[in-house]
């Protein structure tokens, strides 16, 4: 994928072992989409949400769908 040490910033990040805000200020970028071009130009895939974080979600909609 990428020759980049897996202490590199851009590695974190797509690991989802550092959140974006942290990613753009140790990168010193200025926004969220030269971190997702960078991320493309290193070969990396987006970070994915865990299975937890899914399942918050699907249950924190099941409960607003409910209330309408």
């Amino acid at each position: 994928m990428t020759d980049l040490p897996d202490t590199h910033p851009l590695v974190l990040y797509s690991r989802g072992q550092i959140s974006r805000h942290v990613a753009i200020g140790r990168m010193k970028f200025r926004d969220y989409a030269t971190l997702l071009v960078a991320l493309g130009e290193a070969d990396l895939p987006m970070p994915m949400p865990s299975d937890a974080q899914i399942q918050s979600e699907v249950d924190t909609f099941r409960k607003l769908m409910r209330s309408t």
